[in-house]
């Protein structure tokens, strides 16, 4: 009986960690933005980001006009600091989409 009980337990605590470890997970982030037309828009956009350590990858799509990235494993970027970035960068960005993968 006391196998069985641990057996339990660590079941319970090992699909307690993957539940936990996927709050670790990057968000996925697509910002429609007004206002880019070149590649000089997109690199001024791409380095303003950069410089707040907290992206993986970042995306800069002209056609469509949408800027994605990744944040980090565990950062935070929040939709008003995303929307203070790339106004003062020029921009004007018209909605903000999230997913976790």
């Amino acid at each position: 009986m006391k196998s069985l009980r641990r057996i339990a337990i660590f079941l319970a605590l090992s699909f307690g960690g993957i539940a936990l470890s996927s709050a670790a997970f990057a968000d996925l982030v697509k910002v429609s933005v007004n206002g880019m037309v070149c590649g000089f828009c997109a690199q001024g956009i791409t380095k303003k980001l950069e410089n707040t350590g907290l992206l993986e990858k970042i995306n800069v799509d002209l056609e469509k006009k949408i800027v994605s990235f990744s944040t980090l494993p565990g950062k935070q970027f929040d939709d008003s600091s995303v929307t203070k970035l790339i106004t003062e960068a020029g921009y004007t960005v018209v909605k903000i989409e999230r997913e976790k993968p």
